[in-house]
């Protein structure tokens, strides 16, 4: 028999996104759905109205959907609100959906989840079910079969299950014994290893307030790895005002599949080392230039951490 599959709708200020993406989803109407919306930051009064805004949005929601909400009082920043809202989702019902405001689904991507979820249920080699693929046609060893294995799980549209989220490891313990051998067999590159090592630097300290490097983390300390569509599934449109934005991406942005879910779900998933040296090489800057470049975009990061602290210092102080 199938688990109900609650998608879980991840939210802060940007009530025009969450409106895009409930019309989206009125094609497939799912259900159950919880939406977490994380809270207004402390005395700004712009981001309360907006905050208020994503709340009031959730009433369009208006398919019959069961609705669950957690509307948080104040902010808790984008790591904290992940976390705890994907281990409310998996303690309720064992297995999520998750998406964020700022995603806007083809029709499959539910379907591609759901399935998968069901199928992949008890092999605990897979952690993560990726609905978000950026890698081009051409860049795939595999391109004949519907999905692939990855080590690199993507964060804005993707499901997982309670026995795999339980690996999530908030303190990075095993990153930071800095395994630089361990990251090297994984990435397949030591610029990759060196670059990684960065990322978990910049997540460690604070730098930048991430679940996504932690949940890597998690799953490289283990061995396991995602299952990614050869296909895109949904359309992000967060580019322009993304809470952690800070360089535009170096790739363009596959068109959603619109073809038969079969095609998606065909053959047995393997890894795929040309596709992996892509995301490796395009979007995580695993090269001598991007550790190069890591260096800057961690000074950035650092920076930004200072004069935050700096305005929230002041304005305790008025």
């Amino acid at each position: 028999m199938l688990r109900a599959t609650p998608l879980l709708i991840l939210a802060y200020n940007r009530p025009e996104k969450l409106l895009g993406l409930i019309d989206a989803l009125r094609e497939t109407r799912p259900s159950p759905i919880m939406v977490v919306v994380d809270g207004p930051k402390p005395g700004d009064a712009r981001d309360a109205q907006r905050v208020q805004a994503v709340r009031d949005a959730v009433s369009s929601i208006d398919w019959g959907a069961e609705v669950r909400t957690r509307f948080r009082p104040v902010n808790v920043g984008l790591r904290a609100s992940v976390t705890d809202a994907v281990s409310w989702a998996v303690d309720e019902y064992g297995q999520v959906a998750v998406i964020e405001e700022d995603v806007v689904p083809g029709p499959d991507f539910l379907p591609y989840v759901e399935a998968m979820l069901e199928r992949f249920r008890d092999d605990e080699r897979i952690a993560h079910i990726s609905g978000y693929n950026v890698v081009p046609a051409a860049e795939l060893s595999q391109g004949a079969v519907g999905s692939r294995l990855s080590v690199y799980p993507e964060s804005i549209a993707w499901a997982t299950w309670d026995r795999a989220w339980a690996l999530y490891d908030d303190d990075l313990a095993w990153a930071r014994r800095r395994p630089f051998d361990q990251l090297r067999r994984i990435t397949g590159r030591r610029s990759a290893a060196a670059r990684w090592l960065q990322n978990f630097a910049d997540a460690n300290a604070g730098r930048i307030s991430t679940w996504a490097y932690r949940w890597i983390s998690s799953m490289w300390s283990v061995g396991a790895v995602c299952l990614s569509p050869n296909v895109n599934l949904v359309r992000y449109v967060g580019q322009d005002d993304g809470t952690h934005t800070v360089t535009a991406p170096r790739w363009t942005e596959l068109p959603v599949y619109d073809g038969p879910l079969e095609r998606v779900l065909q053959g047995e998933p393997v890894a795929d080392p040309g596709a992996d040296a892509w995301v490796n090489r395009v979007v995580f800057h695993g090269t001598p230039a991007g550790v190069i470049r890591g260096v800057a975009v961690s000074a950035a990061l650092a920076l930004r951490k200072r004069r935050r602290q700096w305005r929230a210092s002041r304005q305790f102080r008025e």
